[in-house]
């Protein structure tokens, strides 16, 4: 297999198909952030210090004007463009930027109406910080069933909002230990002793003096292993009282006569429209982790081309890079990272287009897509991250070089917004029932019988060997549920007890191919050096994954013993081919190498510089660490780097 031709200019142009959107944005945003002391890491400082440098940091690039609830109405991949790059730069100011805009404002400005419009400016000026109260211990991902009540008073108009048992407290709640003055509590709604379903409404948690409002009681929930910026607490309501004004009234409302109105015949439905940002805050999460896969795979990059090891001659004269280990332990991560990119890209787009209204009908799909997208990039976050830290060695091992902090951030990924797991469920369930009913025909498929003769190196072949592979572990699924089932078994006990692996490997396949398709589809739009760049990436992704699955394959009868020996040797010789060019590619990821802050990022001698002093592993004088250093307007200090 021959080696690739590309010029900076096509790595420019990859770069901003990656970029895909509001591409002056994300460079002004990068450029402050890389201008401004505050964004320096900082390490050896208080569990206090952490959350306040988040808060601070967040302050700057709201009153910048980077992101804005209004940009949901506007323009909403800016609100995807800004997590991306606050990826890059912190994953706790990161999280409590999608709690503040989109949660929290983005809740706000949908399911609210003019009455609730006035929050919207100190929502984007910080002066009102919110937080989204659906989880309770007792209840994270079947939130349907909480506990939190609130009872309508017609002698007052207004919302009683009680937590009856300790399984009801508000749970994991970011921004409600330290910062938030609001919160959007969800509960049970009733209305002249019916239960009318779950409803958002707006409740004042915290006075301006910052003290806890009347019968609302705030507990901080300490220390975690990560994201130690963010400020997680649990919320209690005894009997808070609210003005009926503050539900959010979009969709159901009560008159001053006390008569309860909603546009939702049903208790479900109402549920799923109440928590509808669950779904543009999967697309955020995952924003937010891709930024820090990519910032993970510069550092490793960078130290892998610069760091000097054991060469033939047995002399320390040989980057790690060249070594086959590395390689393929880096690349194949490098390629995935982007082809799920461009999945995302077109996860936002949906998204997008549906939340204007430019394409309603697409509501269902868009689900599905925002379902299988955050798990697929929050996995691949953990992958790429964990990958990265054994392969820098002890040097990853160092908090300074920046590993550390995208695992946890990684892992907060996993589970927010809906655990991983469970979102694939989800999407199996509605892909299983629209093969049942019909609607999912096999009619477009390639013919299976010829699956052995494609040529398995070419994109086209492996796209029908990943449409394949979808279709085939869904059928086998339905068939599966079909006959367990109608043998007497229960659908909960063949579902959650029988068919797990099953379902998510079929939710997985499903995810996988619209990543591929997508960047097919995106391949087919440019020329040159560009075109090579993303077609090798995307053959090289490709063949991994028929490399993983190859035991489902063979036994499928879709490639043959002959082809599936010579499969390791294929991603082998592409692997070769990206590691050859392997520093010059990385820039397609689009990181400002100003915001990496990791010393062994430093290229050649960088992190030799770094270790002349006695750094005692910060980027910063320990004078400067502290708060005094990132009061708002006015932080200093300077990176050793």
């Amino acid at each position: 297999m021959t080696g690739i031709k590309f010029s900076a200019a096509d790595v420019g142009k990859v770069r901003r198909i990656l970029a895909n959107d509001n591409h002056e944005h994300r460079l002004q945003m990068l450029d402050f952030a890389a201008k401004d002391p505050i964004y320096i890491p900082r390490y050896d400082i208080s569990l206090e210090a952490k959350r306040e440098l988040a808060l601070q940091r967040l302050r700057r690039l709201a009153h910048e004007g980077f992101i804005s609830v209004m940009d949901f109405e506007k323009n909403p991949l800016r609100v995807f463009a800004a997590h991306e790059i606050a990826g890059m730069i912190d994953g706790s100011m990161g999280t409590k930027m999608t709690v503040q805009w989109n949660l929290f404002g983005g809740t706000v400005i949908k399911l609210g109406t003019e009455r609730h419009r006035d929050l919207l400016p100190k929502i984007d000026d910080m002066s009102s910080i919110g937080c989204f109260g659906l989880t309770e211990l007792g209840y994270g991902n079947n939130a349907i069933e909480m506990e939190t009540t609130a009872y309508y008073l017609p002698e007052t108009h207004e919302w009683e909002i009680h937590t009856p048992t300790v399984k009801a407290q508000k749970y994991w709640i970011t921004n409600s230990a330290v910062h938030a003055k609001w919160c959007v509590v969800f509960a049970q709604t009733f209305v002249a002793g019916k239960d009318e379903g779950i409803h958002a409404i707006l409740v004042r948690i915290r006075e301006e003096d910052m003290t806890p409002s009347k019968g609302v009681r705030i507990e901080d929930m300490g220390d975690k292993f990560g994201c130690n910026g963010v400020d997680n607490g649990k919320l209690f309501f005894d009997h808070v009282r609210v003005p009926a004004q503050n539900i959010l009234n979009k969709y159901s409302d009560i008159s001053r006569d006390g008569k309860f109105s909603s546009a939702i015949p049903n208790r479900r439905g109402r549920f799923l429209k109440v928590a509808d940002q669950l779904l543009s805050g999967r697309l955020a999460i995952a924003s937010l982790c891709q930024g820090g896969t990519k910032v993970c795979l510069a550092i490793a990059f960078r130290y892998a081309n610069s760091r000097l090891c054991v060469g033939p001659k047995g002399k320390s004269d040989t980057p790690i890079m060249v070594y086959q280990l590395q390689q393929k332990a880096l690349l194949p991560l490098f390629a995935q990272t982007v082809c799920l990119n461009i999945g995302l890209n077109y996860c936002k787009e949906r998204w997008a287009a549906a939340s204007l209204q430019q394409n309603p009908a697409d509501a269902e799909e868009v689900v599905r897509l925002c379902c299988v997208i955050k798990p697929l990039v929050t996995w691949n976050a953990e992958k790429v991250a964990t990958t990265c830290r054994e392969r820098c060695g002890g040097q990853g091992y160092l908090s300074v070089n920046r590993f550390g902090e995208f695992i946890a951030f990684s892992h907060a990924g996993m589970t927010a917004e809906g655990d991983n797991s469970v979102l694939m469920q989800k999407v199996a369930k509605e892909l299983v029932t629209l093969i049942q009913k019909g609607q999912i025909d096999g009619k477009h498929l390639p013919n299976p019988k010829q699956a052995q003769s494609w040529d398995i190196t070419s994109l086209d072949g492996l796209f029908k060997l990943f449409q394949l592979r979808e279709a085939g572990l869904f059928q086998e699924l339905a068939t599966a549920m079909q006959s367990k089932m109608g043998k007497g078994k229960p659908l909960f006990e063949v579902w959650m007890g029988e068919e797990s692996d099953t379902i998510q490997a079929a939710a997985k396949a499903y995810g996988e191919r619209i990543c591929f398709e997508q960047t097919l589809k995106v391949i087919s739009t440019v020329t040159g050096g560009a075109k090579d760049i993303l077609e090798t990436l995307l053959r090289l992704w490709g063949l991994s994954l028929v490399d993983q699955y190859l035991a489902w394959y063979m036994t499928r009868g879709l490639v043959s013993q002959q082809a599936a020996v010579k499969v390791p040797q294929h991603v082998r010789d592409i692997v070769a081919i990206v590691g050859e060019n392997s520093l010059a590619m990385s820039d397609i990821m689009g990181v400002d190498e100003r915001l990496l802050f990791a010393p062994i990022a430093g290229g050649a001698g960088g992190w030799e510089i770094y270790n002349e002093i006695d750094n005692q592993g910060e980027l910063m004088e320990h004078s400067q660490l502290e708060k005094k250093g990132f009061t708002a307007h006015n932080a200093y200090g300077s990176s050793k780097l």
